[in-house]
């Protein structure tokens, strides 16, 4: 088993409940409850009495390898068994991001989850912006792997036709539920796509991008009208494009929804919030919004009454089975019941990799978080010392003056004890190559000041540094222009960034300097258009993670300093209109 990626990683090694519950229908008003279950002679139902019930879709989103996290594909299999016991038609769907976020997704591109999903029966997925971080002939094996395939409508040829299946139609009995997909438009700054445009430079590709987010709703729009005419009794729109202020403002769900009409339902992903709640459409009609969160916080639950009203619920605990084989488990000091099958199975897969992710690189004597213990995103606000310790190995695998590194590239913390293969592949999953580039202090000084553009509200973009020491005020509005993708443009007034400073010196806007990131930034990612022009010197053979541990290898002998233990105001510093 899996001998097709043993290759791949001898490569590798060679280096050394529920909650937040709505109930709707066209004809009621919102109508919120808490209870989670209806009884009827003592049984205990998990969406309604089966007779009331057209129809249950369990909704995941963002689970970004998180095989075994909190409710875990074993606790997702256990309970869509648990459901199937009750209910005739059980479906289950994916808003994207899957295949991608931790060892076993980087190492696998992705294929491991793709597996797991066909046996838990995946009945419908939409592509998140990080299943194109292999690239485009990844993506497409992935597609072809996928038993269910992908649906998006905004996934496009140049020429607008879509390159999945916009739209598709799940049957219930003699119910009809039709499905629309939609994937961030912005992908190609929030992914490491690798293969986008053709030798000429031209894209090849269109996510329906646009300043206005019109190009968008009106494919989705045309979907939802053609799968009316189709026979469907509902729509509902499975979207991967999110909410919060880090996503381009007319690309965010809300918005988009507020310009369609005919829609049901909309399962949301991207932002990693959970939430079932409503927003209007263009007619004023309300229509319910569920999001579950990432990494298993929750499984979505709608459910499709006879009558037809849609009841939506976020399950944060799977229910001890009446009937039904389980193993119980502790994740998270918390008890958890999964299916022994599953849990079999992905105790196997954990098994498989355990050998190479366990191989030790190094020491690490106190913790390095990019996030706090209530989640807080640290290191996109501000200099944190594990981004440091990555830009310094770029800096050094490149020999250059500088380096430059997306905070949103670095997913986990880093924590005290011996540092190994897995914890490395796991703070920097993305495998994204290193090159090294020839700029202008002037694009340093653009990209500085769009990294810290939207503080202090959190972005991956923030620009973590290697060789450099900067002032930022965020008291002075930011006067950073940028397009309909949220890619910069221009600076267009006073500049939040000063007294900038290359190996101690000033900087000159005029001056060249040898500045090192990884592909996704350097190529425009995250919206750092100003380094797409930059004269390429050198691309390293070996992807960031690899890059890490060669620096921790050699350049540290095996232990990490304390000198990243306390780092504020080192390299980045907040000041105040006073200059203080």
């Amino acid at each position: 088993m899996r001998k097709w990626l043993s290759s791949m990683i001898l490569t590798l090694l060679c280096l050394s409940g529920a909650g937040c519950v709505f109930a709707y229908s066209e004809t009621d008003a919102l109508v919120k409850s808490s209870e989670t279950t209806a009884k009827q002679d003592g049984q205990a139902y998990l969406a309604g009495n089966p007779e009331d019930v057209a129809a249950v879709i369990l909704h995941t989103n963002d689970v970004h390898v998180a095989l075994e996290d909190n409710i875990g594909y074993d606790g997702l299999a256990l309970y869509r068994k648990e459901l199937e016991e009750q209910y005739d038609n059980v479906f289950l769907i994916d808003a994207g991001d899957a295949i991608q976020g931790a060892p076993i997704g980087a190492i696998s591109n992705g294929a491991e989850v793709i597996e797991i999903m066909n046996i838990l029966g995946y009945d419908l997925a939409v592509p998140g912006n990080h299943e194109f971080d292999f690239g485009m002939d990844e993506l497409y094996d992935r597609s072809e792997e996928l038993e269910c395939g992908y649906t998006c409508v905004n996934f496009c040829m140049t020429g607008g036709k879509p390159v999945f299946r916009p739209w598709r139609i799940l049957e219930a009995g003699e119910l009809q539920i039709g499905f629309i997909g939609a994937v961030a438009p912005d992908t190609y700054t929030k992914s490491t796509i690798k293969d986008i445009v053709n030798e000429s430079g031209e894209p090849m590709y269109d996510f329906l991008t646009d300043e206005t987010g019109e190009r968008l709703s009106a494919a989705i729009q045309k979907s939802i009208d053609e799968v009316r005419e189709h026979g469907a009794d509902y729509v509902i729109f499975v979207s991967h494009l999110g909410n919060n202020d880090s996503i381009t403002a007319q690309f965010r769900c809300d918005p988009i929804v507020q310009k369609l009409s005919g829609l049901d339902m909309v399962i949301d992903g991207h932002s990693h919030e959970r939430y079932a709640r409503t927003v209007k459409d263009r007619t004023g009609k309300e229509i319910p919004i569920a999001q579950a969160g990432t990494r298993f916080q929750a499984i979505g639950q709608l459910t499709i009454y006879q009558d037809g009203h849609l009841e939506e619920r976020l399950i944060e605990e799977v229910p001890e089975p009446e009937n039904l084989a389980f193993e119980t488990v502790l994740r998270g000091g918390k008890k958890c019941y999964v299916d022994p099958e599953m849990k079999e199975y992905l105790d196997e897969v954990a098994d498989f990799y355990a050998f190479f992710m366990e191989q030790k690189i190094g020491f690490l004597s106190y913790d390095l978080l990019v996030r706090d213990k209530y989640g807080y995103d640290i290191s996109r606000v501000g200099e944190n010392g594990l981004c440091d310790l990555v830009a310094d190995a770029f800096r050094a695998i490149g020999h250059s003056q500088t380096a430059f590194v997306n905070a949103g590239s670095i997913r986990n913390n880093l924590e005290a004890g011996d540092i190994t293969y897995g914890s490395i592949l796991n703070i920097l999953p993305y495998s994204s190559d290193i090159v090294t580039v020839k700029v202008t202090g002037q694009m340093i000084l653009d990209a500085l000041e769009f990294g810290v553009a939207i503080l202090p509200n959190i972005s991956a973009r923030f620009p973590q540094v290697s060789g450099i020491t900067f002032h930022v005020n965020i008291e002075i509005p930011s006067s950073v222009k940028v397009d309909g993708r949220n890619q910069f443009v221009s600076v267009e007034g006073d500049r939040r960034v000063s007294d900038v400073k290359i190996g101690g010196k000033a900087l000159d806007p005029e001056k060249e300097y040898t500045l090192t990131g990884n592909r996704f930034l350097l190529n425009g990612g995250d919206g750092y258009t100003m380094f797409k022009d930059a004269t390429v010197l050198k691309t390293t053979t070996i992807s960031d993670n690899e890059v890490v541990m060669k620096y921790i290898v050699e350049n540290l002998d095996g232990v990490i300093p304390d000198t990243y233990r306390e780092i504020s105001g080192k390299r980045i510093i907040f000041t105040d209109s006073s200059g203080r």
